[in-house]
């Protein structure tokens, strides 16, 4: 089959499987737990603004992002519902952007608390509070309860306590200490209810704790790596049921037969054994695939996998097709997706370069075309 387009290497983003995945996840917390879908770093690779918009259209109340510049896309492209910058307002922003584009901020410090506060605005911010709870990264410390709970008392005209949050630091396993995290987080939420202060919206679970974490569902999660169709870890594959969302693809450029003892690409890296058929591929590691798939990696050709060859390079792949008859350029070649029978996830992906699905997905490179359906 030849690949559609003027594309050398594209990337097709299934907008549907987005929503399946969405409602899965919902019909797994249930009714009572609002979902908070993560779509920072461009969506994970699949294109914020559309996965922000089908989303936002299918009646996810609440978009998380990492910036300010993440949410400004959102909100000039058309995406109104609220939105949560989990980085908060930095020290080189003015809290007037997110005041003016209704966008809500993470408090993460007295700093960020005191920058957050001093908008001009007549009528409260709303605010999400990040308490630490052993990640060790951005938070209150719980020694600090006491002393926020009465700053926060004294800003009440600035600003509005709308949600409590905390982050797991190894949630794809359960185990004492992150049941240890989730008893930190209830105690900090007692305190913030005596205090008198009844946050909307609590929540602390991202994918792997959606699964692994029931009791740390509150009244809201964080779905991220889930919503494009990859689990956080092997273990967890299968408790819901996934769609990839992304199909990466590229195509056959040409194909030579090169006789036994013939070395490929940089380094020598790979001698043939035998007269080998290669199919020649322009992909490489400047639109993500990564380098370390030399000689490991494989990709689909009319549904048959095709071990890579040699080393990656910036451009191309080198592919085995032997015994696939009649390879001809302008093939469809699959980097992630079905052919046939055979599928190649990013889990799979991951899981030969010695990472995890979350970085192939972003990594695959912007000069990549996303074609969405």
């Amino acid at each position: 089959m030849a690949t559609a387009g003027y594309f050398r290497t594209s990337a097709h983003i299934d907008l549907n499987a987005l929503e399946e995945n969405y409602r899965s996840i919902a019909a797994l917390v249930g009714p009572g737990v609002t979902l908070l879908p993560v779509i920072k770093a461009d969506a994970y690779g699949h294109g914020a603004v559309r996965a922000g918009l089908r989303l936002q259209s299918i009646g996810a109340g609440y978009l998380a992002v990492a910036s300010i510049d993440e949410a400004m896309e959102l909100r000039k492209n058309g995406v109104s519902c609220p939105i949560l910058v989990l980085s908060g307002v930095m020290p080189w922003e003015d809290v007037r952007i997110f005041v003016e584009n209704d966008v809500t901020p993470t408090v993460i410090g007295f700093d960020s608390l005191e920058r957050t506060a001093a908008h001009k605005s007549p009528k409260p911010l709303k605010i999400h509070v990040k308490i630490d709870t052993g990640m060790g990264r951005l938070g209150f410390s719980l020694g600090d309860l006491g002393t926020l709970l009465e700053q926060l008392r004294r800003m009440e005209e600035r600003i509005k306590v709308e949600g409590l949050m905390s982050h797991f630091a190894s949630s794809e396993l359960r185990d004492d200490y992150g049941t240890g995290q989730v008893d930190a987080f209830r105690g900090a939420l007692e305190s913030f209810r005596n205090a008198g202060i009844e946050p909307r919206f609590v929540h602390m679970a991202n994918s792997a704790a959606i699964c692994d974490y029931p009791e740390a569902h509150f009244t809201m999660v964080r779905p991220g790596i889930m919503l494009y169709g990859s689990y956080p870890d092997k273990s967890l594959r299968g408790m819901v049921r996934l769609k990839q969302v992304m199909r990466w693809t590229s195509a056959v450029s040409y194909v030579r037969t090169l006789p036994a003892l013939s070395s490929l690409s940089y380094g020598r890296t790979h001698v043939t054994q035998r007269e080998t058929r290669v199919a020649y591929v322009p992909l490489g590691y400047a639109d993500g695939f990564p380098r370390s798939l030399s000689n490991r990696g494989s990709v689909l050709i009319r549904g048959k996998r095709c071990r890579i060859m040699g080393t990656v390079c910036m451009e191309w792949v080198l592919a085995d097709v032997t015994g696939v008859a009649d390879v001809a350029p302008g093939e469809e070649v699959v980097i992630i997706g079905a052919s046939g029978q055979e599928t190649i996830t990013a889990d799979e992906i991951a899981d030969l370069a010695g990472t995890i699905p979350y970085e192939i997905l972003c990594g695959v490179s912007r000069r990549v075309p996303r074609l969405y359906g």
